[in-house]
This record gives C-alpha cells, sequence and structure tokens, in this order.
C-alpha cells in the first residue's frame, strides 16, 4: 500500500513539474518567438502597398490576438498590436494599445508612436503632450518634427 501511494505521489509531481515547465519555460518561449515573427511581419507590411499590408495587418493583430495574447504584460505586444492598427487606420485602437504599453513603459518611441496616432485623430494638443514628453527623454526627437508641430514640441519640452 505504501509503495504505490509513493508512486502516485511521485507521479502527481512528475506531472506537476510537466505542467510548469510547460508554462513558465516554454509557452514563453513559444510567444517570443511568434512576436518576434509578428514584428518581422509588422515592418514588411509597412514597406507595402496599403491592400496588402492591411490583409498583413489583419493577420498580425489576429495572431496577436489569439496566439500571443498571454504576453500582453509585455510592452511589444501593445506595440505591435498598436502598429498593426496604424496600418489598418484604426487609430482609437492604435492609441489605447500604446496606452496600455506606457503602463508597462515608458519609453520614449511609445510616447512618439501615440503622439503620431494622436495627431491622426485631430488631438493635436494631446500629441504635442506625448511628443514631449518623448523629446525630454530623447531631444533629437524635435528635430525629426516639421513646422509648427516642431516649435509647439520644443517649446512644450522645454518647460519642464
Amino acid at each position: 500500500m505504501r509503495a504505490s501511494v509513493a508512486v502516485l505521489i511521485r507521479l502527481v509531481a512528475l506531472v506537476g513539474a510537466v505542467i510548469a515547465i510547460d508554462q513558465l519555460c516554454v509557452e514563453p518561449f513559444r510567444g517570443n518567438l511568434l512576436l518576434r515573427e509578428i514584428e518581422l511581419r509588422s515592418a514588411r507590411a509597412q514597406t507595402m502597398e496599403p491592400a496588402r499590408a492591411k490583409e498583413l495587418a489583419h493577420e498580425n493583430l489576429h495572431d496577436l490576438d489569439i496566439g500571443a495574447r498571454g504576453r500582453r504584460l509585455d510592452p511589444e505586444w501593445y506595440l505591435l498590436y498598436g502598429t498593426n492598427c496604424e496600418i489598418v487606420e484604426r487609430w482609437s485602437d492604435a492609441a489605447d494599445a500604446y496606452t496600455r504599453a506606457l503602463q508597462i513603459d515608458q519609453r520614449p518611441e511609445i510616447y512618439v508612436n501615440r503622439g503620431l496616432v494622436m495627431l491622426h485623430m485631430g488631438a493635436a494638443d494631446a500629441a504635442v503632450a506625448d511628443l514631449a514628453t518623448a523629446a525630454r527623454f530623447d531631444p533629437t526627437i524635435v528635430e525629426q518634427l516639421e513646422g509648427e508641430l516642431r516649435v509647439r514640441v520644443a517649446a512644450a519640452a522645454s518647460r519642464r
């Protein structure tokens, strides 16, 4: 009787270890591979003609929603989601994705992306605020802007 209980305990421990390895090692690895693939496809989509780019972006969004949803604590997931939303002109979804990314990590490129989306949405003041925040991290961002936007962002960035 004791031998069978010991075997059963070892079997349960072995199954638990296999499940833990899968959840803590294999699944994150697969998720990272998928994010890398989506990142490459997103970069390629940005260089394609608009109709084909939108097809690829829809595929990427599907893969992010289904295959990589477990990576939602990773700001890269939100950056990729936002980028692909921009390609299909889902501006409010892109802005939301970048906002969520900023809740995880406040990198300047996230502020830039959200600022540019805000410009597309007609929210110039919000765009200036985001771009000014990014410029405080990286002053060269101001040099990449043009015209009135450059002046407003430079002024807002120097106020702090």
